[in-house]
């Protein structure tokens, strides 16, 4: 809903702000960037997902993106598993380095906000393209867990174990736990991405008669046809 968008866009704006140089510009550029992506393409190459829309009202069923429509198709959500795999990476990945942010020495907090502020980014974007595609919808989680990856939490896990090194001889125990949250981070994300979002979530939406596929005017361009998809 809005509340939790507009509350999560606040929060990044407030981690950001007291960030200094911290947060990249492309860091910034692509948590704001990728979700206007998946807004523009879920116009011009979906139709405003009005095919999945179409089938769901055809056959009378509510739009649920909360329960039997949330990630996987709502395969997961009642899960004992799962929710303690969610709420796991909530924690190690969301209020752990919100507080560190505001604990931790000064050169902590810089490398932590960066990861921070795409998880709060990812937070925004998901529950905002709700009713976008399935493909799109998909894209979110894999695309922030993929930049993340590679970028902030790549950058946060090297540099963690050095400024560790700098300060071994002090006997800071905030440093040792800076490198292991770091890198227990980095490996979440590798599997949260390789393992569940791509071969777990990723295949049921291949379904085309759940997922309904658009059909483009051009072989090259995403440009759906149209009067494809008229509504009900």
């Amino acid at each position: 809903g809005l509340a939790p968008c507009a509350i999560f866009a606040l929060l990044g704006y407030y981690v950001h702000s007291h960030s200094g140089d911290a947060v990249s510009n492309s860091d910034l550029l692509f948590s704001i960037g990728f979700l206007a992506y998946v807004v523009v393409a879920n116009t011009i190459a979906f139709e405003n997902n009005q095919l999945q829309f179409n089938h769901l009202k055809e056959n009378m069923i509510q739009f649920e993106p909360m329960g039997k429509h949330s990630l996987g198709r709502g395969q997961f959500i009642t899960e004992k598993s799962f929710l303690i795999y969610f709420v796991l990476s909530k924690v190690l990945g969301f209020l752990i380095p919100l507080v560190m942010i505001f604990a931790a020495p000064t050169e902590i907090a810089t490398m932590v906000t960066p990861s921070l502020v795409v998880v709060i980014a990812q937070a925004v974007a998901e529950p905002s393209t709700a009713g976008c595609h399935d493909v799109l919808r998909m894209t979110i989680p894999i695309g922030y867990n993929a930049y993340r990856l590679y970028g902030p939490l790549q950058t946060w896990a090297i540099d963690s174990y050095g400024l560790y090194l700098e300060h071994a001889t002090g006997g800071s125990w905030v440093y040792a736990f800076n490198v292991g949250l770091a890198w227990v981070n980095l490996v979440f994300a590798a599997y949260n991405l390789f393992g569940f979002l791509i071969l777990r979530a990723l295949p049921l939406y291949f379904d085309k008669d759940e997922t309904p596929r658009v059909e483009m005017a051009y072989t090259l361009l995403p440009i759906a046809k149209k009067n494809k998809s008229k509504k009900v």
